[in-house]
């Protein structure tokens, strides 16, 4: 993987992680103002702005779980799979 392509990862991943579940804590802390749709909504649009904005560079492979998945399955090169999306995945949440 190239170094651009895994900046890419790197802040798709996070990014994606950090709006989805920082939707969910406002949405807890708010007592309910932002609800399940727009829970929803926000996981929607952040995928969408981030295949927008950084597909064309890496492939848009931002949720670890389904791209360790993927590569599990052999139906993506594990040599693609960067550490640092698989860390992103578990430390973005923490940042929230």
């Amino acid at each position: 993987m190239k170094l651009k392509q895994i900046i890419a990862e790197v802040l798709g991943t996070y990014f994606m992680i950090f709006a989805g579940c920082g939707s969910v804590v406002v949405n807890l802390s708010t007592n309910g103002t932002v609800t399940f749709p727009g829970i929803c909504a926000v996981w929607g649009l952040v995928v969408m702005v981030l295949v927008y904005s950084v597909g064309h560079i890496s492939g848009a492979h931002f949720n670890p779980a389904v791209t360790v998945a993927f590569a599990t399955c052999g139906r993506f090169p594990w040599k693609q799979v960067s550490a640092s999306e698989i860390l992103n995945g578990t430390t973005a949440p923490v940042s929230d």
